[in-house]
């Protein structure tokens, strides 16, 4: 018997899902112009394997699945041990080949070697590599050594995706960077800077209207692109979405507060990845006995009170809301003001959602043939028609 039929049979109920983002250090081995962290806060301080254990322990206490997100700084400057100290770990509290956790870890590519990925393979852990494309010279470095690991990967492993972060030099090349993607068969996600860390006092951030713009122009061409084997994110997750199908939209348009967490190398503990400022700090996780202690805090309580003025704000003005539920409360923060939205991310997931959302009720409406879409529309479309019956918002 398992760990959660055990805790059932004792009558233990636990909370159904989390996301866990692990931040095991801050330090990195580039300069990307857009990062959350300022380069005062990119400490050499480590990660412990007694965190690990500490966070681990708690999570499998308390949720029945666990979605771990291995992040940064940049994860793979910790030395290969820890992450087979940490899986093992892993194994130990939720069981191997569990499915009650999934694994992905987000780098900038440049330390990916044979032996890592190919323990990735073997542990099933998603690689996700941070990368542009042709314009990654925008924002990064060492743009010739990552193209060479996506290349390996692409020819050898399909075990990653790659997300492209979009900023005010390369808000118009969209379809050119999808299209380096496409062409190499690789799941790729798009998403603008936000003006939080380094960008706060850079000129990465892109115009809303210009990223509005292409991010529509991209989706046309991928809706209608027969032959292409990749998803486009977040676009066909709003396909999705508008679908009514019972799947969360991209990370900064859902629900998320209580759903989760993220721990820094010193154990210290926050809501979200994205460089949350200190006034949300929620302890650390050797001051508390359970994960949820967190969503007590007080640092917490600051976060919910101004999301909660800011949700009411978009239920009463916005048609999109229940697609949204208010947007990103740290995206806000640094836009408009936590209790506001109106900010550009804002204003993207309206104009490129309200376009998308537009098309798949055309589509549903005209009844028109299917064959004219690719075939992750076709597929969704069909499974709508087939079981009306999902929940539609």
């Amino acid at each position: 018997m398992d760990i959660l039929a055990v805790l059932r049979l004792l009558g233990i109920i636990m909370r159904p899902f989390i996301t866990a983002v692990i931040k095991p250090t801050l330090e990195c081995n580039i300069d990307c112009r857009h990062c959350y962290h300022t380069p005062e806060e990119r400490s050499s301080e480590r990660m412990s394997i007694s965190t690990v254990d500490a966070l681990f322990g708690m999570l499998s206490e308390e949720y029945e699945s666990v979605w771990f997100v291995w992040h940064g700084g940049e994860p793979l400057l910790m030395p290969f041990k820890f992450y087979r100290d940490a899986i093992e770990l892993q194994e130990k509290y939720f069981g191997s080949g569990s499915h009650r956790v999934s694994n992905t870890i987000q780098t900038n590519g440049t330390l990916l070697d044979r032996r890592f990925v190919s323990f990735c393979r073997d542990k099933k852990i998603n690689i996700g590599v941070s990368f542009e494309g042709r314009y990654n010279d925008v924002l990064r470095e060492k743009s010739n050594l990552v193209r060479e690991k996506v290349d390996y990967l692409g020819d050898k492993e399909r075990i990653f995706s790659v997300s492209a972060t979009i900023s005010s030099k390369t808000a118009s090349k969209q379809k050119e960077i999808y299209h380096d993607f496409r062409d190499n068969k690789t799941a790729v996600s798009f998403a603008p800077v936000i003006p939080a860390g380094c960008s706060a006092c850079g000129d990465t951030v892109p115009d809303a209207g210009e990223y509005i713009k292409a991010s529509i122009e991209c989706y046309d061409e991928w809706l209608f692109d027969r032959d292409v084997r990749i998803p486009l994110i977040p676009h066909y997750l709003y396909v999705l979405s508008a679908l009514g199908e019972p799947a969360e939209s991209d990370c900064a348009h859902n629900s998320c507060l209580t759903k989760w967490i993220c721990i820094y190398p010193n154990g210290d503990l926050y809501p979200c990845g994205k460089g949350c400022p200190g006034e949300f700090k929620l302890g650390n996780i050797f001051g508390i006995n359970r994960i949820s202690d967190t969503f007590s805090a007080y640092g917490f309580g600051k976060i919910v009170a101004g999301t909660v003025e800011r949700r009411k704000k978009c239920m009463a003005e916005c048609r999109l809301y229940p697609y949204c539920s208010g947007g990103c409360s740290i995206d806000a923060y640094y836009e408009s003001g936590l209790c506001n939205a109106g900010g550009d991310s804002c204003r993207i997931f309206k104009a490129v959602f309200g376009h998308v959302l537009s098309s798949v009720e055309e589509i549903l409406e005209a009844r028109s043939d299917l064959s004219r879409y690719n075939k992750f529309v076709r597929d969704a479309v069909i499974g709508k028609l087939i079981n009306p019956k999902i929940a539609d918002h």
